[in-house]
């Protein structure tokens, strides 16, 4: 399965017993054609943390949500293809801005 950077996905982590949940990929579109894993920040309706460092995403056609939902950029992870289920959407070039944002924050390379 093809995938781009800022699309949302249904995806299975490790961890989650099987639990499919959204997700947005956050990796280079050049590193697709040689890995053998994505990155992606998972997505919870269970809306806690500031927005600051999880953006918020209202669900429309665009991006394939049903519910409201955060971007956890502080759980990105490595997943195998094989743990990508399907595209739902893709994120719009002001939720993607939120996104970078985030993080630079996350990673400590806000300055």
């Amino acid at each position: 399965m093809e995938v781009k950077r800022g699309d949302v996905v249904l995806m299975v982590m490790q961890g989650d017993i099987g639990k499919p949940r959204p997700g947005v990929v956050v990796q280079s579109d050049q590193l697709a054609q040689s890995a053998t894993s994505v990155l992606i920040c998972p997505m919870s309706s269970d809306i806690r943390e500031p927005a600051i460092l999880r953006p918020i995403v209202e669900p429309d056609e665009a991006n394939g949500l049903v519910a409201r939902s955060q971007i956890m950029t502080d759980k990105v992870s490595a997943l195998r293809y094989d743990r990508v289920r399907r595209k739902l959407g893709s994120l719009d070039q002001e939720t993607l801005d939120r996104l970078d944002r985030a993080l630079l924050v996350v990673l400590g390379l806000a300055r």
